[in-house]
């Protein structure tokens, strides 16, 4: 068995149901991952004084009820509310409309002569894949070869046929 055949190809042909699960299995092995690292996150904390830190500022000589952490708590918690209101908002405002408006169509004598080539090299070129164009010093273009490739047959996408590992 090969190594790539182990791995999952096309993920969109496997159930929501079952996309959900390995979701929940991965976020549970990443925390799990991340458990395993705590200890050593505490020793260096404790080395670099951080626990020293909190009990002072914190524990022992705390300012006012609250304590300076607990003003960044609220001013965290207000910042964490506020972001999630504006995101909600544009979210509903902006859900199910189009991004993007089409483009204007253009013909073939159109987009010649904004690119500057002739009408017939444009056609040339349309009728081909591939193509070698020369750029004169004025900016002019011409179509030295469109013969290197084969025309498109009626039925081409212009899009690359997607690669198999086999």
């Amino acid at each position: 068995m090969k190594a790539e055949a182990i791995l999952i190809q096309h993920p969109e042909r496997q159930s929501r149901t079952r996309r959900t699960l390995f979701g929940v299995i991965t976020i549970v092995a990443w925390l799990a991952w991340a458990f395993l690292w705590l200890p050593l996150f505490t020793f260096v904390a404790w080395v670099f004084g951080v626990r020293s830190v909190w009990l002072q500022f914190y524990v022992e000589h705390r300012i006012g009820d609250g304590g300076d952490i607990d003003a960044i708590f609220l001013v965290a918690l207000l910042s964490a509310l506020t972001i999630t209101a504006w995101s909600t908002y544009n979210r509903a405002r902006f859900t199910g409309r189009q991004k993007r408006r089409g483009n204007m169509p253009f013909g073939v004598e159109q987009t010649a002569t904004r690119i500057g080539a002739s009408a017939a090299d444009a056609v040339r070129l349309q009728a081909h894949r591939r193509g070698v164009i020369d750029v004169a010093d004025d900016g002019r273009m011409t179509l030295r070869d469109a013969s290197n490739a084969p025309p498109r047959q009626a039925g081409d996408t212009a899009k690359a046929q997607p690669r198999t590992n086999r």
